[in-house]
């Protein structure tokens, strides 16, 4: 029996006829008369219908009346038919193929894949049209592969339900062992259970898994390997890694001071070289650790490949430090060749830090040099506006560098700059204060000429708001490794911001104004002092196993400027020098004659003060020290052995109600103390403590001192450090020093009953060195 398909136009259908010249009338005698079913292929009509987009497909079976002509011929069906049909659509080729280390399929045969895996995990994402909600089709993938065009293996995966059309789903299988180092043709086609789909295009791949022996090789002009001293800690300098021999290396990793080996390096084309900059952060020997990744994706071990020594910080590239005292120019200390040009206007005033004059040769030295006040900007004044203009440009601002400098604002009322440097138009960078915000600011413009505001500048601000008429230390420093500067404040870190526009102004360094759109401005109304600029960052961790201090804390709190000491040798009278410059001399409330000539200091041979632990104490008219800011106080006490349980304070400094700080003596338990109180009268505060109780009737040198940047107060006893405790309430007491009392509560209290000699108060954090000279009876070398 056969079949015919026919297109009925009316039913928009296919309809297959069946041939009745293969079943005759259903006699028993014909072929096929007995049996109880009649079936027919009818693939040609349903694939064609298929093709045309049909949404239905209709099969129809009838008998030939043509043929019949009694009873015992078909004409009908003895029961109503049953119409079954099986058809089954093969998978789709396999398509998105991929191995298990990540990489798609390479068609390409003169570049295949390189892996370093000999049985990988092959994946490719199957579909079969048969796959509905009513009947999931299970598909399983075949993986083959071949060498020189013979097949030499294959894997399936597991035959697992696939999703509905038209979606589909991956199926994995992994590899039995591939050969190495010979070219690797694979391919992939889907089976249902019942038709393969057709094979896929071949992928190709190599496979070895082998090693490198070797890490990259490293070069570097900037900081060569040896055992010769170049650069800085916080220099850049340029390194260049190269393949050492592996061709086909993909990436380096690498460690700088650390065997992490994770920082990716990728060359633009296998074995090719990449440079890369990096900054020292130590001196001394630095190390560079590395490996090298190659094609297949086989590491080397991370082991040391390049070492170099860093010579100890560079110095900065322009130091002004402001100590001339008069004239109109002011000295590079790096290069006295070059300097900057004062206007007119410009004045001399005392500083902050500077050169000191030998204190054994003149009686009146000057302690702490001199800075430059310029006047800044006043409403209705046409100008010109005080400058002062460097010859020169100090750095290459689109690289690395640093700028640093003391200053002191008389009032503020718009932007102020402090330092910058200048360009055709605009100041690259400005150092100083932001008006709108009223915050210290390290900012830097993103370009020079072309810039029409669109792009904004990078700015870092402080946490804190300015404070007027106190000699604050800014630094901000641009890395342009990481494209970060960063804005630091008396030591402290305050923030960082990004700068991607980074530019070379050629012109000069200028202080005490800014260059914006082609114009002098952001004029610096107050002094500045010791200004300085390097071509590195400033580092703000210790850079030499020899050192306990960092970069940025050190020209934050040191060197000390002496504020006031006093000796205590007088031998009559009320009044008490000021051995400094400053001329803060003390009044003497008691009687001259058991205060002086009694006390005599065994361990330095010189004379003090008794004080009769009732109501007798020296007094300064005006304060000495910012107490809110780091200083130091020091002095030699004796005790009397009578006094030692009362409170009692060899130095303080107050305010209308209460003591900044106190230094002394507590009677409860004996012990030694510097108390750092809180503001408003109340007394408490925050103590750091001797260890051992005092020794009454004995000579003993007692320091103290507030580091305003790490937030502490520290006590030394006989030039040993004895207690720190951390403190964040440090505030500004305006009044008089107190020798031998203090003030709580608005009345004079705390009286020493014993001696006292030679007293000495620091702006800044006295040293190892500083401690020891100040214990000696000396002034601490405070050269900057």
């Amino acid at each position: 029996m056969t079949s015919s398909t026919t297109w009925n136009s009316q039913t928009s259908a296919w309809k297959t006829r069946l041939d009745t010249r293969t079943v005759n009338a259903g006699r028993s005698a014909c072929p096929g008369g007995a049996s109880p079913t009649v079936e027919f292929d009818a693939t040609d009509g349903y694939v064609w219908s298929r093709d045309a987009g049909n949404q239905t497909t209709t099969l129809g079976l009838r008998g030939n009346e043509t043929k019949s002509s009694s009873n015992h011929d078909w004409r009908r069906f003895a029961s109503n038919p049953t119409l079954q049909v099986d058809y089954n659509n093969p998978p789709e080729v396999p398509v998105q193929i991929s191995d298990s280390h990540g990489g798609g399929c390479t068609t390409n045969s003169a570049t295949p894949r390189l892996i370093n895996e000999t049985r990988p995990t092959f994946t490719a994402y199957v579909r079969d049209r048969d796959s509905t909600s009513a009947s999931r089709q299970k598909v399983k993938a075949q993986f083959a592969w071949s060498v020189d065009g013979s097949q030499v293996g294959s894997v399936d995966s597991p035959a697992t339900d696939v999703a509905v059309w038209n979606s589909g789903s991956f199926r994995s299988a992994r590899a039995t062992a591939l050969p190495e180092d010979v070219l690797i043709a694979y391919r992939v086609r889907a089976h249902d259970g019942t038709s393969w789909s057709g094979w896929s295009p071949y992928c190709y791949l190599r496979v070895n898994t082998s090693r490198p022996d070797q890490g990259p090789a490293v070069a570097s002009t900037d900081y060569p390997a040896g055992d010769t001293f170049h650069g800085s800690p916080g220099l850049p300098g340029e390194f260049t890694f190269s393949n050492n021999g592996v061709p086909t290396a993909t990436d380096y990793y690498y460690g700088f001071n650390d065997d992490s080996c994770t920082t990716r390096l990728t060359p633009d084309e296998q074995g090719g070289s990449v440079t890369v900059t990096l900054t020292p952060r130590q001196e001394g020997p630095n190390w560079i650790y590395a490996r090298t990744v190659d094609g297949f994706g086989n590491s080397s071990d991370c082991a040391l490949v390049y070492s170099f020594l860093v010579a100890p910080p560079s110095a900065p590239v322009a130091h002004i430090g402001f100590d001339e005292g008069q004239g109109d120019r002011a000295a590079d200390a790096i290069d006295p060749d070059r300097g900057a040009t004062l206007s007119s206007g410009v004045d001399w005033v005392r500083g902050r830090v500077g050169t000191t004059e030998n204190p054994l040769l003149d009686p009146t030295p000057r302690m702490t040099g001199t800075a430059v006040h310029t006047s800044g900007y006043t409403a209705g004044d046409p100008g010109p506006y005080d400058q002062i203009n460097a010859d020169y440009p100090a750095v290459d601002t689109s690289g690395t560098f640093a700028v640093a400098a003391w200053v002191k604002l008389d009032r503020a009322h718009a932007h102020h700059t402090a330092v910058a440097q200048e360009g055709a138009q605009q100041s690259a960078f400005h150092l100083g204060y932001q008006g709108n915000t009223g915050q210290w600011v390290f900012k830097m413009s993103p370009e020079d000429e072309h810039w029409d505001g669109s792009r904004p500048w990078a700015s870092v601000m402080s946490s804190q708001s300015a404070e007027i008429g106190v000699w604050t230390h800014l630094l901000g420093t641009y890395d342009s490794q990481t494209r970060k500067l960063t804005l630091y404040v008396d030591g402290v870190e305050q923030g960082e911001a990004a700068h991607t526009g980074a530019w070379n102004a050629t012109g000069p360094l200028t202080v005490g104004r800014g260059l914006v759109q082609g114009v002098d401005d952001h004029h610096w109304p107050g002094s500045i002092d010791d200004v300085r600029v390097w071509d590195r960052v400033v580092l703000d961790h210790i850079v030499t196993d020899h050192e306990i201090e960092t970069e940025v804390w050190r020209l934050a709190n040191s060197p000390v400027a002496p504020e006031g000491r006093w000796t205590l040798d007088e031998y009559d009278g009320t009044v008490v020098a000021d051995s400094t410059d400053h001329g803060l001399d003390a009044t003497l409330h008691g009687d001259p004659l058991t205060a002086w000539n009694l006390a005599e200091n065994a361990v330095t041979a010189s004379p003090g003060v008794r004080l009769n632990g009732i109501d007798e104490y020296i007094a300064t008219a005006d304060p000495a020290l910012r107490t809110d800011r780091s200083f130091s106080v020091a002095a030699w006490v004796r005790l009397d052995e009578t006094a030692g349980a009362i409170d009692a304070t060899v130095l303080d400094q107050s305010g209308p109600t209460d003591s900044a700080f106190r230094l002394g003596h507590r009677g409860s338990d004996g012990r030694w103390t510097f108390t750092l109180t809180s503001d408003g009268g109340s007394g408490a505060g925050t103590t750091a403590t001797s260890t051992a109780p005092a020794r009454l009737g004995e000579w003993t040198h007692l320091v103290g001192v507030y580091d305003h940047t790490r937030k502490e107060t520290v006590l030394y006893v006989n030039g040993f450090k004895e207690a720190r405790a951390t403190v964040d309430h440090a505030w500004h007491a305006d009044g008089p020093v107190h020798i031998g009392a203090a003030r709580q509560q608005g009345a004079v209290s705390h009286h020493w009953k014993g001696d006292i000699d030679d007293v000495h108060a620091y702006q800044g954090v006295l040293n190892a060195f500083g401690l020891s000279e100040v214990r000696n009876g000396e002034f601490p070398n405070i050269q900057s």
